[in-house]
């Protein structure tokens, strides 16, 4: 069974795996970006509008444990209830984008790690910055856009079964996966799911070629549509391990003690954002204003370290209790339909 000194220890391999998302400690952005100063308030006067909302509700991709644990610690802090949907990427912004058309928006603030919603349709979500958003000293101009910001990253994973596998029997490198000796063996997220899963498809295709995708072809790995159920079926020993896949999905499997664990991969180390942001005419704008806020502060950044091992962009060194992010490969998002059919019928997963 996985004790808690094994996720101490992923903590302590995710240091060693080199990784950052989208460039963001660029040399010219770094500087005094990196300066933390301390944590500010929100005016009283929005407090106590927030407060006579009294609610928020959040659309996020994220895993269910992270948005629960936010928003519970947000409602004792500010008697304000928060509320979430959670689906993948794709259905979620269908849905939120059904409701804008008509008129009928729900969410407050929208998390997703596709930059291209907020880039596509950029009237729909409020303007972010320092001004509107006090505690964004602390972020690097990098990270920040007009409407939307950067506020975790992620390393592309493989989880697997510790009943199965020894540490040192688990593939480290993706070009791992196409050894012989795991055909049939293992679970494969599918990469058509969600452009994070798309995002690190197109990586390793670029660093590792169309020849690895063949290879990994023959493997007869079975199909799931969610990390979530990927780590669902490892923990209960269906298959060895499933990729690529991200932290969140296995964590509180692992804080119950499930004969689960994560490897994160290398060459290439892939590395995918968290974006978010506040949607334009959203029913609660004082607490979705609020909220946002306060998750910059050192409270939120160090509880959401806390919720499942992960990466903050304003603590690249991990000083917070993250997951420590250098030098990686940040994912891309803006695949051409042509390129992702010739990928997905070159994996053989194309529909």
């Amino acid at each position: 069974m996985l004790q808690s000194k094994s996720l101490d220890r992923h903590r302590v391999t995710a240091r060693a795996v080199v990784g950052l998302a989208l460039g963001l400690l660029a040399a010219g952005g770094a500087g005094s970006a990196w300066a933390q100063p301390a944590d500010v308030e929100q005016p009283e006067a929005l407090i106590k509008a927030a407060k006579a909302e009294g609610k928020l509700m959040l659309y996020s991709s994220s895993d269910e444990s992270q948005s629960r644990t936010l928003l519970a610690a947000f409602e004792k802090k500010y008697g304000i209830k928060g509320s979430f949907i959670r689906f993948p990427t794709g259905p979620l912004m269908q849905r939120f984008s059904t409701e804008y058309d008509a008129g009928k928006v729900q969410a407050d603030i929208v998390s997703v790690s596709s930059p291209i919603p907020y880039e596509a349709r950029p009237e729909r979500f409020a303007a972010v910055n320092r001004q509107v958003l006090p505690n964004l000293a602390k972020w690097p101009a990098d990270a920040l856009k007009p409407n939307y910001f950067t506020w975790t990253t992620e390393i592309v994973a493989l989880a697997y079964n510790t009943e199965l596998l020894r540490p040192d029997q688990v593939p480290k490198k993706w070009i791992e996966l196409a050894d012989p000796k795991w055909k049939g063996k293992f679970l494969m997220t599918d990469p058509q799911v969600a452009d994070n899963y798309l995002g690190w498809l197109d990586m390793v295709e670029r660093e590792l070629g169309v020849g690895f995708l063949r290879k990994l072809a023959t493997q007869d790995y079975k199909i799931t549509q969610s990390g979530a159920s990927g780590a669902q079926m490892v923990a209960a020993g269906a298959h060895l391990f499933n990729a690529p896949t991200f932290t969140a999905f296995s964590s509180q499997l692992i804080a119950k003690k499930a004969p689960i664990a994560i490897q994160y991969m290398s060459e290439p180390t892939v590395v995918s954002p968290r974006n978010i942001a506040i949607v334009a005419g959203s029913p609660n704008p004082n607490a979705a204003r609020l909220y946002m806020n306060w998750l910059l502060s050192e409270e939120a950044m160090r509880l959401t370290c806390q919720i499942s091992p992960t990466s903050i962009v304003a603590d690249p060194e991990g000083k917070r209790g993250c997951v420590p992010v250098r030098d990686g490969k940040p994912m891309r998002f803006d695949v051409s339909e042509e390129r992702r059919r010739m990928m997905a019928k070159e994996l053989g997963v194309a529909r």
